[in-house]
């Protein structure tokens, strides 16, 4: 990692800012680049950007060559904003959050939406229309999002919750998850481990999350750590304190 990591400061300060959100989770690539240096990019990209939805979306996936890496899909690199940038491929996340930010420089209100399966844009300013990032910006109507509905779990329908704007924190959070399974895929342990421990740490997050964050520290042999995590588990999941405390009993055991 670059340095350290601050995510739920940035939280807290800047809750819709998703440059800096996600400029604060590419610190866990070594090779991030600073959140200033972030956010200049993305002033300049927007020089040029149209003031209005359709037209900015053209901008982006048109002019600008963002696209879905379909071929790479799960590479972690496809959640770092700044090889996003520069690689102009992403997931539907990450290329959601480039084209809102875009659109929040010049005055376009575009909303992150975490539809099942696939993140969307919505348009502010018109009921009913969203984007696809992940195919070059495509309008669809609810027609569409019916159909994105049945092919996620037949018979379901589209229901209100599923077109809810993401808040910054929703998406820090589905950014790390994409990230753990990524690197956990690519067998990279470093940054898996600070996925996790990110994940773990954010505001009302999961018992379930610092479970993993503690399994996975030790086997990687970090036994302090996986201690002191399950030790903080006993605290916040009394229903499960005494599994807790006999697992870190057993680790205690591999630090002599």
């Amino acid at each position: 990692m670059s340095e350290t990591i601050d995510l739920n400061s940035v939280l807290d300060k800047w809750p819709d800012r998703l440059d800096l959100i996600m400029a604060e989770l590419a610190r866990i690539d070594p090779s991030a680049w600073e959140p200033d240096q972030i956010v200049a990019y993305l002033d300049g990209l927007a020089t040029s950007a149209p003031g209005e939805p359709d037209g900015l979306l053209q901008y982006v996936f048109g002019a600008l060559e963002f696209v879905g890496n379909a071929g790479d899909y799960y590479s972690p690199a496809n959640s770092l904003l700044h090889r996003v940038l520069v690689s102009r491929r992403g997931i539907p996340l990450s290329l959601a959050v480039v084209a809102s930010e875009i659109g929040r420089r010049v005055g376009v209100s575009l909303n992150v939406v975490g539809f099942p399966g696939h993140v969307l844009l919505a348009d502010v300013g018109r009921s009913g229309v969203w984007f696809d990032p992940f195919a070059a910006g495509a309008r669809l109507g609810e027609a569409d999002l019916d159909e994105m509905a049945a092919r996620f779990q037949p018979g379901i329908e589209v229901q209100h919750w599923m077109t809810k704007a993401m808040s910054g924190r929703e998406i820090a959070e589905r950014t790390l998850n994409n990230l753990v399974n990524a690197y956990e895929g690519a067998g990279m342990v470093g940054p898996l481990v600070a996925a996790a421990q990110l994940r773990a740490d954010l505001p009302g997050a999961d018992t379930g999350y610092r479970r993993q964050l503690a399994v996975l520290l030790a086997v990687g042999g970090r036994f302090e750590r996986a201690v002191a995590e399950l030790e903080h588990l006993v605290e916040v999941d009394a229903d499960n304190a005494e599994a807790y405390e006999r697992e870190a009993v057993r680790l205690r055991a591999h630090r002599n």
